[in-house]
């Protein structure tokens, strides 16, 4: 009899275990292999999938040699030990979230791979005790999220087929007893069919999608199984709707999240393996699985890690890349695996992917891995914008600032996104300048709302102490994107209000941040909050001009161009993770907070990386539409649409100006370039003539001044031009395009 509830499921579907999934019998396991002749009970039903079964995806055996000895046994005879004193399996002690992830069994797991390094009996026997004792009392756990059951739902028929099925080669040949080995694979055959039962339709989500790449795994392992045809069947058919739905075109994952991302890949990871060594091979060879690697290339720092964006953790994607070119066939992603990884972590990785029965497929990965460390990886492109995932990185040198402009995105349970756009974390030095709140340790944290997910623990602007609502109507204008300078432009209404921000990156040295908050027309009406977030307290070493300096010396100054007298400024203190800088490890730790407040919705933000511990001489001037930023040796003039920079130790002499959408570039007051359109320019100084890089959306006329020899080219080709009284001559871009201009005078 079907156990059909009748309430909403929640999240899922109406409830649908009946015995076929939670009590399968001696007799129901041999008939779901087909009733073999001369198999009638578990030791001659043992005895048959011995013989029959394949080898997981990512073997045990081959794991436990390439770990042998190394750091990662010992963690695993660590948690192993555990196992060897009383475990109360039914998990009541964990809190609401935390009891869901109790019953994936990762937990358990440790004692067979523990008697695989150590070939003592006490680690199977423990394993054997606690997972007898959870089959019988599965059943009398409750949860308390509405319609979802704690044993058999989505994630937890996932993650016990990932933690458990690998363990059925070799605990088929083990001392284990049938009774025990019986629980094991009815656990397996029961989670499957309820998953082939629940996701007989696409939704979003990691949910589904990892499910149905587990889906595939076991119809592949246990291929006499009378239902993995139709289980694969259907496995496929979500794997291959999730690529089309929920990958977007630039890799990214649907709930924009790193972590959440790479929990997905490594699903598919593992799903393109199967289908590689069993199926057809068409998996690997999907355009969007690469998408999806590429997108980790794009948003991992120069330390290794990728930003815990979203309810994230910090992420190491090298391992992941490594794994990547195994199973594309990609050398590529292992010379940047590489670059992370040490040699002894490398050829660990590697040693645990098991040999290609394609001998030429094999011979190439060999080569692969003898390659990838003396192969540089490719360099990161200056600018990466994932317009699709709804993030911006903007880089110069080792400074690198990564920006939120994406959607709320809606979950299965709770939404993975946080409360907060426009947003963005900043790197130098090879360590976090500003950082924000991530994800939390637990979803039980009671913070997690309140500072994790809020706005309160980013690099944002709240209006009025309120959340962010979900539908942000976000827009970006055109990158400006140039070896000088970059600049990214946002505007959203999540706060009720239309706010804009623009982020301006310096790539010449001194290389630092402008950042300009706007909210037009509603001053006095609301009360403002710029949020800015270090890994080290803020101490104030001027007026509206703060520092926060990391123990090795390396910090970075925030001055803020408003009025001290109508700021109000407090500092507060959170937590997030902290990710180690030598190790691939984060803990969590305080971070602190500097917070601005005034009645007018327009803040002025000059960030500048330093090194050393005193604060460097920088100071902040505005007069009307210009802000004057002096470093001492560079002065540097911003406006709303264009930059010029001069070098006081060259006598106040032009460096470089540029401007985008402009019709006129000047320098102090005296023009340097005129235009009958709005263009990009770029203006360089070079031997007392100037260099104009112009880029336009169409034909279009311009005025530049000319010396005696009116000597001009244009794109490299001698053009003839003529000057009026005042030494300016007109020259006709032909079309649309970049174009570059020599010839020009600074007069």
């Amino acid at each position: 009899m079907k156990e059909i509830a009748t309430q909403s499921a929640g999240p899922e579907k109406a409830r649908h275990i009946d015995g076929r999934i939670n009590r399968i019998g001696t007799g129901d396991l041999i008939k779901a292999f087909g009733s073999p002749s001369g198999v009638d009970d578990l030791a001659t039903l043992r005895a048959f999938v011995a013989g029959r079964m394949r080898r997981p995806a990512w073997p045990l055996r081959e794991w436990t040699e390439a770990i042998r000895s190394r750091p990662a046994a010992d963690a695993v005879l660590i948690d192993a030990t555990a196992l060897l004193s009383g475990v109360d399996v039914t998990g009541t002690e964990h809190g609401r979230s935390r009891r869901y992830g109790f019953h994936y069994l990762d937990w358990l797991v440790p004692g067979v791979h523990a008697w695989l390094l150590t070939g003592e009996g006490r680690y199977l026997e423990a394993f054997e005790k606690h997972l007898e004792d959870w089959v019988e009392q599965r059943d009398s756990v409750t949860g308390e999220w509405p319609g979802l059951d704690v044993i058999w739902y989505s994630l937890g028929t996932w993650a016990r087929c990932r933690s458990l099925l690998p363990t059925l080669e070799v605990l088929t040949a083990s001392p284990l007893s049938d009774r025990a080995w019986g629980g094991l694979v009815s656990t397996l055959v029961g989670g499957a069919r309820w998953a082939y039962d629940e996701h007989d339709a696409f939704r979003h989500g990691n949910w589904q999608l990892v499910c149905a790449t587990e889906l595939l795994h076991i119809s592949a392992v246990l291929p006499d199984l009378a239902e993995a045809a139709s289980w694969a069947e259907r496995a496929r058919l979500r794997i291959d709707e999730h690529l089309l739905l929920d990958v977007y075109p630039d890799g990214g994952h649907y709930e924009r999240s790193p972590g959440y991302h790479k929990m997905c890949l490594t699903s598919l990871q593992l799903a393109a393996v199967v289908d590689s060594r069993y199926g057809s091979g068409e998996l690997a060879r999907h355009p969007k699985l690469t998408a999806m690697y590429d997108w980790l290339r794009e948003l991992v720092s120069p330390n290794g890690w990728i930003p815990h964006l979203q309810d994230s953790h910090v992420e190491w994607p090298a391992r992941s890349l490594l794994r990547g070119s195994y199973v594309l066939d990609n050398p590529v992603l292992a010379s940047s695996a590489a670059q992370w990884l040490s040699p002894e972590e490398f050829a660990e990785e590697a040693a645990m992917l098991p040999a290609w029965t394609d001998t030429a497929r094999q011979a190439r990965w060999t080569s692969t891995l003898a390659s990838a460390v003396s192969t540089p990886a490719p360099a990161p492109q200056r600018t990466s914008v994932l317009g699709y995932s709804g993030y911006v990185v903007l880089r110069a040198g080792d400074l690198r600032a990564v920006i939120n402009c994406g959607p709320h995105i809606e979950h299965e349970l709770e939404s993975h996104s946080h409360r907060a756009v426009l947003d963005f974390v900043l790197e130098g030095q090879h360590r976090p300048l500003l950082w924000e709140a991530g994800g939390p340790p637990s979803y039980d944290d009671p913070e997690y709302l309140s500072w994790y997910q809020s706005g309160r623990g980013h690099n944002t602007v709240l209006v009025d102490g309120q959340e962010l609502s979900t539908d942000r109507v976000v827009s970006t204008d055109p990158l400006v994107d140039t070896d000088l300078l970059a600049v990214f432009t946002g505007r959203h209404q999540g706060n009720g209000v239309p706010q804009a921000r623009t982020i301006a990156m310096v790539r010449e040295e001194p290389s630092y941040l402008v950042v300009t908050d706007s909210t037009p027309g509603l001053d006095g009406q609301h009360t403002f909050r710029a949020c800015w977030q270090a890994l080290d307290p803020w101490r104030q070493v001027g007026p509206l001009a703060f520092d926060t300096t990391g123990p090795d010396g390396s910090g970075l100054l925030l001055l803020e161009a408003g009025d001290p007298e109508t700021t109000a400024v407090e500092t507060l203190e959170g937590t997030a993770r902290r990710p180690d800088l030598v190790r691939p490890e984060a803990r969590y730790e305080p971070l602190h907070t500097l917070a601005l407040d005034r009645d007018r919705g327009a803040f002025t933000t000059v960030l500048v990386p330093h090194t050393g511990t005193e604060s460097p001489s920088v100071t902040v001037v505005r007069s009307w539409a210009t802000l004057t930023i002096d470093h001492g040796h560079t002065v540097d003039r911003v406006g709303t649409n264009h930059w010029v920079r001069t070098r006081r130790d060259a006598g106040e002499q032009l460096s470089w100006a540029t401007g985008w959408q402009v019709r006129e570039l000047a320098d102090r007051g005296r023009p340097l370039f005129r235009s009958a359109a709005p263009v990009d320019v770029e203006a360089t100084l070079r031997d007392g003539r100037l260099q104009l890089a112009v880029t336009a959306s169409g034909r279009c006329r311009i005025w530049i001044r000319v010396g005696q020899d009116g000597e001009v080219r244009l794109n490299g080709v001698p053009v003839t031009t003529v000057s009026d009284e005042a030494g300016w001559a007109d020259l006709t871009l032909p079309y649309a395009g970049r174009w570059t201009i020599e010839g020009a005078t600074h007069a």
